[in-house]
């Protein structure tokens, strides 16, 4: 068992300076004059008052219109010699104020419950609840210079320009300096590939400020969507516009825009999810779109969409749903002219009913396969076929194109979820696919396993590919199969990741079986019948299970 890691005491300044090196060497031009400043101000801080500062910076302190807050007689770092010295180098240089002028609303929270009852003019019950004491305090008009005289606040200013340097650094606000300590305590390794310094993701300032504004409607999705339809439409129209020169942008803007809609159809506000459908292209938009044309009494606005939809298809999902949904419109309307019934396939099912366990249906049902049917089963899911591509096309994954990797902490390329990714690599897919036979894949799947165990790849999923596992696929699954499943998923793979069966077999007499198990009240999802139908196209083994539970 390897050495635990052990960080450096201030491992934390060290991985924020990284990042702020690292995007002022590449994106120093795009960066505002005050963001700049905020760079030139930290670097002038002594080592104990940075320290401070990334401390409190990387904290969740309490939100007020302040900055995050903070109360300084409760802060204690080992590593930092002269805290109180610190504090007041931060505040000269503004980027902590201390005692900011604020409402009582938002400085009760920093205060426990016991530090509180003394202050009411009254005397007040110790088990009232913290809301009603706060309520009580603040109806008091208590006078609250007395909880900051002997313990002042702090609160962190620029936090705003640290967002910029995280978006520049990481392509997104999802990440954070938590990545760096992962890989350093060894939690998450990534791939060494090389970094593309001349085709970065953010191009101009506009750019950026487009993402920052992204970001804050994202923020407060949650709550807007509990709001109410006009809240949700203000937040629409605060939205920053689509650049058809930014993919990523706009695939952020769809994602919400998808949200938002889709809550304005529960909310019964039609028209208004309309005309956000409107502004989204990737799918289901236009699915939405047809549906509500057919709610509203439109039928020919929602047989077009599905006609639409079937001349250029943007993936299987959406020409599965304009061929089912405009059939059963135009069947039910008496309008089949040019409408064929969609063909449904029936994979092979078998019911059996099998005594509860303390463990999930998927395993239970493997437990019995193996006894009523013998050979060994496995529980995989998604993870078998995506795992064996990861690990067969691993180099092309990780080749460098522009683009596709700027910062060191990326699980893919940064298109991995886009249409482009395979065209802008089907030379060197197909190459490889054509290449594939049982000795190529056995040699190139136990090669990369063996010295690429453990390292992220979006594909593979170490702790379900064991060995044993993995010498019974390559030994038994045809070439044939590979290369149709292979090809498949990188057709759309975003898509096509999920929705494999849950298990996979051996039977003693040799081959394989994949099972796709159904507990009690379950049924088969959209994208497992349209990967049941490319089974039984290309002659894979399958069935669903169905199990239901003995009755004691």
């Amino acid at each position: 068992m390897p050495a635990p890691v052990e960080l450096a005491p201030d491992y934390y300044l060290t991985n924020f300076l990284a990042l702020a090196d690292f995007v002022m060497s590449r994106y120093e031009a795009l960066l505002s004059a005050d963001e700049r400043r905020f760079y030139a101000d930290f670097h002038a801080l002594d080592m104990d008052s940075q320290r401070l500062y990334v401390r409190l910076l990387s904290r969740k302190g309490v939100p007020s219109t302040a900055g995050s807050l903070f109360r300084q007689r409760k802060l204690a770092y080992a590593e930092i010699g002269d805290l109180a010295a610190a504090a007041d180098r931060l505040v000269e240089s503004g980027l902590l104020q201390r005692n900011p002028v604020i409402a009582a609303t938002e400085l009760l929270p920093l205060f426990s419950k016991a530090e509180l009852l003394p202050l009411s003019s009254v005397p007040l019950p110790r088990s009232l609840k913290r809301p009603e004491l706060e309520q009580a305090l603040l109806q008091q008009g208590m006078d609250t210079s007395a909880l900051t005289a002997a313990d002042p606040l702090l609160a962190v200013q620029s936090a705003q320009h640290f967002e910029t340097f995280k978006l520049c650094f990481f392509g997104n606000l999802n990440q954070d300096l938590t990545d760096w300590v992962l890989r350093d305590l060894g939690l998450y390794q990534y791939e060494q590939y090389a970094l593309d310094r001349d085709h970065l993701p953010f191009k101009n300032r506009a750019q950026i400020e487009r993402h920052l504004r992204y970001y804050d409607c994202l923020s407060v999705l949650d709550d807007t969507l509990d709001s109410g339809a006009d809240a949700i439409l203000k937040l629409a129209a605060q939205l920053p516009a689509a650049d058809t020169e930014d993919a990523t942008l706009q695939r952020r803007l769809d994602r919400l825009r998808l949200t938002m809609a889709r809550q304005l159809e529960r909310l019964e506000a039609l028209e208004a999810a309309d005309q956000l459908y409107r502004l989204c292209v990737r799918p289901p938009a236009r699915e939405r779109r047809a549906r509500i044309a057919v709610a509203r009494g439109d039928i020919d606005g929602g047989l077009t969409l599905c006609r639409e939809i079937l001349a250029a298809p943007l993936c299987e999902a959406e020409e599965v749903f304009a061929e089912s949904f405009g059939y059963r419109t135009a069947k039910r309307e008496q309008r089949l002219d040019g409408w064929a019934a969609p063909s449904r396939y029936q994979a092979p099912t078998e019911t059996v009913a099998l005594p509860p366990a303390a463990m999930c249906v998927e395993l239970i049902a493997a437990a019995w396969l193996e006894v009523d049917a013998g050979g060994p089963c496995h529980y995989v899911e998604n993870t078998l076929f995506n795992g064996i591509l990861g690990l067969y096309v691993w180099d092309i994954v990780f080749a460098a194109r522009p683009g596709a990797f700027f910062n060191p902490f990326q699980v893919s390329p940064s298109d991995f979820r886009t249409p482009d990714f395979y065209p802008l690599r089907r030379k060197a897919f197909e190459q490889r696919l054509a290449e594939l036979d049982r000795e190529n894949l056995a040699a190139r799947v136990w090669k990369n396993f063996d010295q690429k165990y453990g390292i992220a790849n979006p594909l593979v999923a170490w702790d379900a590919l064991s060995e044993p596992l993995l010498t019974l696929a390559l030994e038994r699954i045809p070439a044939a199969h590979w290369q149709v499943l292979f090809r498949r998923l990188l057709a759309d793979i975003a898509n096509h990741r999920s929705g494999l069966p849950d298990l996979i077999r051996f039977p003693d007499a040799g081959g394989y079986e994949l099972v796709e198990v159904k507990g009690p009240g379950d049924r088969l999802q959209q994208n497992q019948q349209r990967w049941l139908a490319f089974f039984v196209r290309h002659q894979i083994p399958h069935r669903v299970l169905h199990v239901e539970w003995q009755v004691s």
